[in-house]
């Protein structure tokens, strides 16, 4: 028996539906209810970070994963950031994904994993507006114009259409700018302004995707009704969360074992598991109800976990196969015997 493992380029993944919205979102939606089902294994992630380089963005983090129920996949998603990259003209994040079989736990498939993570983190974004935002949601506010921020404004809209009046701010005007310009090319109603208040005082949905250290994001930025995406996970203020008659999570645990602002809010005795109203999964399966009334502030705090990139991955790989697509090679063909 030879065991073939598929290398998957990010060109061969988008012809297996990693950049649709509908692909990845399915793929999610299953993941959460799986979740939700208790059928994963999460284990502390692997966080690579040098004295030397303190910048938030400078690291490598291994996440590994399972994931049972249909998906029944095992693996790692190893992602590397360097803040430098843009201005050298590379990208700020790269990432490679590893998929291996649950039983042999030999290596089914090696990907490029920037796309899957890219994608994953944006489509979770919109499936949370489409279970927790209001229906005539219409006012979006970003802050923080990286591709991250500009990817989930479009996944964002392709299920909220009527989101006509997009608020852009950016501590680099030539960055948001950019990103205004890049949304108005997808047809789509972008205009920076100002400053963070402008973009997410009147927003009906606020989104956060900075690299900050420290929080900034003050309780005006949680209007009445709105729904919060804490997508970079540090930026509100502690008075800005507990606006919130909802907090919504993915996943608890992963969330208090980190230095972000729902831990740090935990281990200042301001926030319980009794505090938060749902995991995301027990949303989408009916557990627990989203949202309830028009009125509601609801805070989503998508800390991003492995299983969810598996998951992305896991489908992704299986159209492949089906569409023949990626290099199969013989990367694990027999039992070494160098000294033997």
């Amino acid at each position: 028996m030879t065991a073939q493992t598929l290398l998957l380029t990010q060109a061969d993944l988008q012809q297996c539906g990693a950049a649709d919205i509908e692909v990845v979102g399915k793929a999610l939606e299953d993941c959460f209810v799986t979740h939700e089902a208790g059928l994963f294994t999460a284990p502390p992630s692997s966080f690579l970070k040098r004295p030397e380089c303190p910048h938030v963005a400078d690291r490598i983090i291994g996440l590994a994963g399972h994931l049972g129920g249909a998906f029944d996949i095992e693996g790692l998603k190893w992602v590397a950031s360097a803040h430098r990259n843009p201005a050298r003209g590379l990208p700020r994040a790269n990432a490679v994904i590893v998929l291996n079989d649950p039983d042999t736990r030999l290596p089914l498939a090696i990907m490029e994993g920037g796309l899957i993570s890219a994608m994953r983190t944006a489509v979770v974004q919109a499936l949370a507006a489409r279970y927790l935002a209001r229906p005539d949601s219409s006012v979006l506010g970003l802050v923080g114009a990286g591709r991250i921020g500009a990817l989930s404004v479009w996944a964002i809209c392709q299920w909220f259409p009527d989101l006509r009046d997009i608020r852009v701010y950016d501590l680099s005007e030539e960055r948001a700018d950019a990103c205004c310009q890049h949304l108005q090319g997808l047809g789509l109603g972008a205009t920076a302004v100002s400053s963070f208040e402008a973009a997410l005082a009147p927003a009906d949905i606020a989104l956060t995707a900075t690299t900050a250290y420290d929080a900034w994001a003050t309780p005006v930025c949680f209007k009445s009704g709105s729904l919060f995406l804490n997508v970079s996970l540090m930026d509100p203020l502690f008075e800005t969360v507990s606006l919130a008659d909802k907090i919504v999570v993915d996943d608890w645990e992963q969330c208090i074992h980190s230095d972000r602002v729902i831990a740090r809010m935990h281990r200042a005795n301001l926030l319980n598991r009794e505090s938060i109203h749902a995991e995301f999964g027990e949303i989408i399966t009916g557990k627990k109800p989203g949202r309830e009334h028009p009125d509601e502030r609801i805070f989503f705090n998508p800390f991003g976990l492995a299983i969810e990139d598996l998951a992305v991955a896991k489908v992704v790989y299986e159209r492949a196969l089906e569409a023949n697509l990626g290099t199969s090679i013989s990367l694990v063909d027999k039992e070494w015997d160098v000294l033997f």
